[in-house]
């Protein structure tokens, strides 16, 4: 595999995951940067690849007569029963649209909305009956042995040999929603799988969440699809189609004969946890009882950055795409801008075998795949955030020490940061968390940080050792952690901000500000008790999905997040949200999970649950 089709399988990979992150059409280079030797991450498992578990690719057939609802019929049979139950008391749209792209008709079949989520399936269909579609557990597992030797693949290819056609995969995500004419918006979470029927189509289907959605009457729901050509080697070099964007209104609504019957679990109010918990909130709402409501604009930093506010040595290289652009300095860093996004990151002229370790214990003749190095600057940066989220064993017990290094102060850090922030137009971020990396903690964590990685029985990495012993003063700086109202471990992803700043200025930056805070909206009389969100938590997850039950509340903190205005026609605002940290029942002690309640309504904007 080319580094090229490399790019492109992760860039697939990263715009339909569930990773409950913003959209972003360069986070590519922010996961490829990781790919250079970064160490695996915990995610959720994506609906695609649990379902490529649990079914046996079995045939559609006349499973959809036993259900009125498409979506609930296809989700109880590949996902279980009570997935497709608990579907079945959702609002459903017919829809029947078509588009064509690639020499695929794409067929939106239905669409069904529950609990500020989106489920659907689609029909695939070839309009020339020499083509082949392949499914995507071929298409995704092509470069497998036991993939491409299989009973499915080899017939796949047979077919298309026979008939002189093509062998192709499709893609159809949302990747925007709007809810009655509001802003359109980047969805969250999403997962997607498609199956091959005896017909030949393809059943597609995907499910979606997040900021995105919220009770409406009429959806829009911007999808992104696209067309593979493959050949017995892997994706072909000739792309038969460019991906579009297709956009279809709907107006789901409660059907009789398929509205559940029973009333959702509720919890009483007296159950619920309301003492021996953590409350964070800033000093305007211990003053008042509220905060403002901000007016939030989308951000376009593509139209803002400069390349030098970062680098001086000069630029190597530019690569610029429709929503995105890319740099190489001379001197190796990579800065790669996005509306949403900025990351720069520090790189050495040494390159490295990105499959050494993978050569070494599992595929001796695997081909290596030869990327830059990190530069000591963006290693040490990312040994702080892996003290941030304090899993592993050598992180256990670092704490912020001293606000005077060698070569700055922590005053100096936070300096260089508000400079950038005023540059980028950011406002409302507050200092979240900080970590000084002296030259003693760089050495002394660092030594710990290998002998995790490469020696313990539970980290794995396949990056090149970083000598830390030979780090200098130079090297010293903070690690600095900025979120909306400073509130650590937000569960908005969209909009966070780490930086690590030595004496030589920002040497590693990862910026994500989906929206920009603009003028003060409206400020709200009051807003609801945080013993009030966490009533209503305990009532949402009795009647979730899964009627998850709750441990215990960790923490409720006053943040804010870029939601749709009351009148969803004005846009989006910065809302206040009490954002709560609990442990459900049977959850592992190393995570946590979240719910945010809008702090003027008190209504369930998002949860980790849904």
């Amino acid at each position: 595999m080319t580094l090229r089709e490399e790019q492109e399988r992760v860039q697939k990979a990263v715009d339909h995951s569930l990773s409950h992150v913003q959209a972003d059409p360069w986070l590519t280079q922010r996961v490829l940067a990781q790919a250079k030797g970064e160490e695996p991450v915990k995610r959720k498992i994506s609906l695609a690849l649990i379902l490529a578990i649990v079914l046996g690719l079995a045939m559609m057939g006349t499973a959809y007569a036993l259900f009125s609802s498409q979506v609930a019929a296809f989700f109880d049979q590949h996902w279980g029963h009570d997935y497709g139950a608990w579907l079945q008391g959702g609002k459903i749209a017919r829809i029947g649209e078509t588009f064509t792209l690639g020499g695929v008709d794409f067929t939106l079949d239905e669409v069904v909305y529950r609990d500020r989520g989106i489920y659907a399936v689609g029909t695939a269909r070839v309009t020339n009956d020499q083509d082949v579609l392949i499914p995507m557990d071929v298409a995704d597992g092509w470069l497998l042995e036991e993939v491409m030797q299989g009973d499915e693949a080899q017939s796949l290819i047979r077919q298309a040999k026979e008939k002189g056609g093509r062998m192709l995969s499709i893609d159809c995500a949302p990747e925007r929603i709007g809810v009655d004419n509001g802003s359109m918006v980047y969805v969250g979470d999403t997962g997607m799988y498609n199956l091959r029927n005896e017909d030949g189509s393809l059943t597609f289907s995907f499910e979606t969440g997040g900021y995105a959605l919220e009770d409406g009457t009429v959806y829009q729901m911007e999808m992104y699809i696209d067309v593979d050509e493959w050949t017995e080697a892997g994706r072909a070099e000739h792309d038969p189609a460019e991906g579009q964007a297709w956009t279809v209104s709907f107006q789901p609504a409660i059907l009789a004969e398929t509205a559940a019957t029973e009333a959702p679990a509720q919890a009483p109010a007296e159950a619920a946890q309301q003492t021996g918990y953590e409350i964070l909130v800033p000093e305007a709402y211990r003053e008042n009882g509220t905060v403002p409501v901000y007016q939030a604009t989308e951000s376009d930093f593509t139209a803002i950055v400069q390349p030098e506010w970062f680098n001086r040595t000069g630029i190597a290289k530019e690569e610029r795409a429709k929503k995105g652009v890319s740099f190489t300095f001379n001197d190796h860093a990579e800065l790669s801008v996005s509306p949403e996004a900025v990351c720069y990151l520090e790189y050495s002229e040494e390159l490295f075998d990105y499959n050494w370790r993978e050569r070494e214990e599992y595929t001796p003749d695997i081909e290596p795949m030869m990327l830059p190095k990190r530069a000591l600057s963006q290693s040490i940066a990312y040994m702080a955030a892996q003290v941030h989220t304090g899993r592993a064993d050598f992180t256990k017990g670092v704490s912020f020490e001293r606000d005077q290094l060698t070569n700055l102060t922590l005053a100096d850090a936070q300096r260089a940061a508000e400079e950038l922030f005023d540059k980028l137009g950011l406002q409302g971020y507050a200092l979240a968390w900080k970590l000084d990396m002296s030259l003693d903690r760089i050495q002394t964590l660092g030594e710990a940080y290998n002998r995790f990685w490469f020696e313990g029985e539970e980290g794995y990495s396949n990056a090149p050792r970083q000598d830390y012993a030979a780090a200098t003063a130079e090297d010293e700086g903070y690690f600095l952690l900025y979120t909306p109202l400073g509130v650590d471990q937000i569960s908005d992803g969209r909009h966070q901000i780490t930086l690590f700043v030595s004496g030589r200025g920002i040497v590693y930056a990862n910026i994500a500000s989906a929206y920009t805070r603009g003028a003060e909206a409206y400020t709200p009389e009051k807003l609801i008790p945080p013993e009030q969100a966490v009533t209503g938590l305990y009532a949402e997850a009795a009647k979730s999905r899964d009627s998850i039950q709750i441990k215990s509340i960790e923490r409720v903190a006053l943040t804010y997040v870029a939601v749709r205005a009351e009148n969803k026609q004005d846009g989006m605002v910065f809302a206040p949200v009490w954002q709560i940290l609990f442990m459900e029942a049977g959850q592992s002690e190393e995570y946590t999970s979240w719910a945010e309640f809008n702090a003027i309504s008190g209504t369930l904007i998002d949860a980790n649950f849904r």
